[in-house]
């Protein structure tokens, strides 16, 4: 009988201790009572989640819940979602809109999305985007990648050697902030090639696209590959040069794979015995796994 009191009394403890203890709502019962916030961070996680398919309509409903409720990352990741087509036909003009909205709200970071977008979509609005970029330059967070881009357009859309000679410092600040900026490294390497930052020093310039290179950059490994084919640049190394264009051709570039594919017949047996070793070194720089036998 003590025995049965005792167990009652644990139970009716127990399911008083759980009653009382009302469990949180739910990231959903928040977006759904109006929260924001929870709307975006709920509609984000069905759109991207960690473990799982997407729910991409489900998820961008409650960011554009989230976005006419004034949260303005909201705006941002509409722009994302429109700009890749992810879970919706790519519309650049809807993405450029959703960018303008954050950008305008002081979001940093969609504001060189947006000005990225432009150069790339909206040619003849150049200067728009590179004010864009101008003014984020400082920015923690946006600026180093904004330093880049802006490299980046200054060095192949600029009105001259000075924009040439301020993109390679553009480039190198964008390196010196975020190292794993990669496309710095290309960049850096014209400018010793072409003497824009000091003297002409082809080995600084085979350096740096050694360094982008390494790093799985394409056109660092064309660069690099092409100035072992240029008999301005000293000795020829035609094994090299096949391994470089055979691996940015694997990275996706097709004009490098075309490269690769009609420099092979032309390689002898040492050359081509080259290229597979400096190939198989290049892949372990690259920390690239090995293929089975």
């Amino acid at each position: 009988m003590l025995r049965v009191c005792l167990l009652a009394g644990i139970m009716a403890l127990t399911g008083a201790t759980a009653s009382a203890q009302t469990p949180p709502p739910s990231l959903r019962e928040q977006a759904e009572a109006g929260d924001p916030v929870a709307a975006f961070e709920f509609g984000y996680s069905l759109t991207f989640p960690e473990d799982g398919e997407p729910d991409t309509v489900t998820g961008r409903y409650w960011l554009v819940q989230a976005a006419n409720a004034g949260h303005q990352p909201a705006n941002h990741m509409l722009g994302v979602v429109y700009r890749d087509g992810f879970g919706v036909a790519a519309d650049i003009d809807r993405a450029r809109a959703f960018f303008e909205l954050a950008w305008q709200a002081g979001d940093t970071v969609a504001g060189h999305d947006l000005a990225e977008l432009i150069l790339y979509d909206y040619g003849d609005e150049r200067d728009v985007a590179v004010e864009i970029l101008e003014a984020i330059l400082g920015d923690v967070d946006a600026g180093p990648a904004a330093s880049l881009t802006l490299a980046e357009t200054l060095m192949f859309d600029g009105d001259g050697e000075a924009d040439a000679v301020r993109a390679v410092t553009l480039a190198r600040d964008a390196l010196d902030r975020d190292g794993e900026l990669y496309r710095a490294h290309y960049l850096l390497g014209i400018g010793a090639a072409e003497g824009l930052s000091g003297p002409v020093d082809q080995a600084a310039a085979r350096l740096a696209w050694e360094a982008g290179s390494a790093a799985g950059d394409t056109l660092a490994l064309i660069a690099l590959a092409d100035s072992w084919l240029d008999p301005d640049w000293g000795v020829n190394d035609r094994g090299e040069a096949m391994a470089l264009y055979a691996l940015a051709g694997e990275l996706g570039d097709d004009q490098a794979a075309a490269m690769a594919a009609e420099l092979v017949d032309d390689l002898d047996e040492a050359e081509t015995e080259r290229a597979d070793l400096r190939r198989r070194a290049w892949e372990n720089r690259m920390g690239w796994e090995p293929l089975p036998e």
